[in-house]
């Protein structure tokens, strides 16, 4: 059902799917499918959660595939851009396999055509980056933005 947001927030519907080309920082870029499950809410941090998954697509040795799961979420912040909303999302979160948490910042974009929601930053600290922002279907639900 996801958190109840009195505030500025996202929530996936139940995910959004994007293709996107991610840049890893030791070295390579990949195409694959990002999936997101993310909930949420600048007035339920303690309870806001965010899920990524990408599957590596390229066909190249080794297979980029992870997961990322938030462990903290430090801050929701909407911000206004022209007739869009921008929703920045940082935390604390685990890449599959490892222990030690890393830093990330998710950067989503709502604009009045639904169809048009789109990722344009996921970084996870000395990790992983895009290239360029994504397309993601299907629409998320915003909220304590200017254009829902």
């Amino acid at each position: 059902m996801g958190l109840r947001c009195a505030s500025c927030g996202v929530r996936t519907n139940p995910t959004a799917v994007g293709t996107i080309t991610l840049d890893f920082t030791d070295g390579g870029s990949r195409t694959g499918t990002l999936t997101l499950d993310i909930d949420v809410c600048a007035d339920r941090l303690g309870t806001s959660t965010v899920f990524a998954t990408f599957e590596d697509l390229s066909g190249i040795d080794p297979n980029r595939s992870f997961t990322f799961t938030s462990t903290s979420i430090t801050s929701v912040l909407c911000t206004p851009e022209n007739e869009n909303c921008l929703v920045n999302i940082q935390g604390m979160g685990l890449v599959s396999g490892e222990m030690a948490p890393r830093n990330f910042l998710i950067l989503l974009s709502n604009v009045p055509n639904p169809a048009n929601d789109q990722i344009l930053i996921i970084r996870i600290l000395d990790y992983v980056i895009n290239e360029i922002s994504a397309d993601l279907t299907p629409d998320l639900t915003f909220f304590g933005c200017p254009t829902t």
